[in-house]
């Protein structure tokens, strides 16, 4: 019965191309915008590379700290690596100053031309590599004594491997950075920008710039770098989370000159991504508020203008409904195949919807990786683009393919419901 439906439903699919077209189209394109949003935040929140453990991670991205009559914040002192050492429940802890090129710009020289780039640097610790899981293709992470040292080391990316020696087998030659000579002891997979807290074209230790060696001499635990912890396991973050305030409690308790807030970090991954003020937590609920507005407006208003459409459409088979009626089909039948119809429809606007987003996410990748990468100054030299293990998720189009169906299946139910329960003579008359 269910295949007949479906015949019935291609046959009356090709009948009636203008509301075919238009019921697809609509479908296609809510489904595709919805998509997007997902996609967008997806790549927020999913483990992706070189981030993998997101679920496990914690992040410590802004101090403030008060004193006296002044408060200053900033971003955190590497001191505070230091300071959280040897927690219970502390796994691995690293640190990162994305340099972007944004202000005084570092540049790479290109050695047969000597043409100079302004580049994206990372300047991280050892730890860094133990956090995030970047794929090496040949070399190794600095160690701890090269950061320390502030050795003249360097890892490369592999597009930037390429543009510097056409290879990416380049371990052990030199580059020329702000002029400094300095040795490439690895080559990583390049990072998409879609992941802003680890993307680079080249990586050098945390001290290249030596503003951000702690000073013993400053109290203040202000600085310019990122904190990255992971506990052990997911259900660990709580401890450590406790842990990490005591440590803060504690400092506040021995220097009395100075109160440093942490303001409810450190942050799950997820929430570090909506924070971006040191001296208040991120506003959730109007994340979530705004979130529930664009789903509203590129799926509900969808579904009502497609519920005014098929009721519409049922007006004009009520006779067709009337007569089968009078010839014994039930309300039960007869809305079978009105639902068949609609999941055949909005199967056909699904597949359409996806290539949509797909297209929206390939060629348009700059403007999407903007709507996450808020304040970003991109050096041009970072792939702008979101990598297959990003776009190409079953899960996440099941969701939104699932959530349509939802919708186009209610907007399809009420206006049939209302027309099954016509009286049969009245079905039979309505076109005359």
């Amino acid at each position: 019965m269910i295949k007949l439906y479906f015949k019935q439903a291609w046959t009356m699919m090709k009948q009636n191309k203008l509301f075919t077209s238009i019921y697809v189209a609509g479908t296609g394109l809510a489904i595709a915008f919805t998509m997007v949003l997902f996609i967008i935040y997806y790549v927020k929140f999913a483990p992706i590379y070189p981030e993998y453990n997101r679920d496990r991670t914690l992040v410590l991205k802004y101090m403030h700290a008060s004193f006296e009559n002044n408060n200053v914040s900033s971003l955190v002192s590497y001191k505070v690596v230091e300071m959280l050492r040897g927690l219970p429940h502390l796994d691995k802890i690293g640190a990162a100053f994305i340099h972007n090129g944004s202000w005084n710009p570092i540049t790479i020289t290109i050695p047969e031309t000597n043409e100079q780039k302004i580049i994206c640097v990372g300047m991280v610790d050892a730890g860094f590599w133990d956090v995030f899981t970047f794929r090496f293709l040949n070399g190794r992470p600095f160690t701890e004594v090269e950061v320390n040292s502030n050795l003249p080391v360097v890892i490369l990316t592999e597009s930037i491997a390429k543009q510097l020696f056409a290879t990416t087998d380049v371990v052990g030659k030199y580059i020329k950075c702000n002029g400094n000579d300095m040795k490439v002891c690895g080559v990583v997979a390049d990072v998409s920008n879609a992941t802003p807290d680890t993307a680079a074209n080249i990586y050098v230790p945390i001290f290249f710039d030596e503003d951000n060696r702690p000073n013993p001499n400053n109290p203040i635990l202000t600085g310019i770098a990122s904190i990255y912890m992971t506990a052990p396991t997911a259900t660990d973050k709580e401890a450590l989370k406790a842990e990490v305030e005591d440590v803060f409690n504690r400092h506040n308790q021995e220097d009395k000159r100075f109160t440093h807030h942490l303001n409810g970090q450190p942050d799950d991954w997820w929430l570090s991504t909506f924070r971006n003020d040191a001296q208040r937590e991120p506003d959730i609920t109007a994340v979530i508020r705004n979130l529930l507005y664009m789903l509203c407006a590129m799926l509900f208003i969808p579904a009502m203008n497609l519920c005014g459409m098929i009721s519409s459409r049922m007006d004009e088979r009520m006779s067709e409904l009337g007569v089968r009626k009078a010839y014994g089909a039930n309300n039960k039948g007869l809305l079978s195949q009105v639902l068949c119809e609609n999941l055949l429809l909005t199967f056909i606007g699904g597949l359409l919807g996806l290539a949509i987003a797909y297209l929206i996410a390939l060629t348009g990748g700059k403007w999407v990786l903007h709507l996450f990468t808020e304040g970003y100054t991109e050096p041009s030299l970072i792939p702008s683009n979101l990598t297959a293990e990003m776009l190409f998720n079953p899960t996440l189009f099941g969701i939104v393919f699932t959530l349509c169906v939802l919708l186009n299946v209610i907007s399809a139910l009420v206006p049939t419901m209302i027309a099954l329960h016509r009286p049969i003579i009245q079905s039979i008359q309505s076109k005359r």
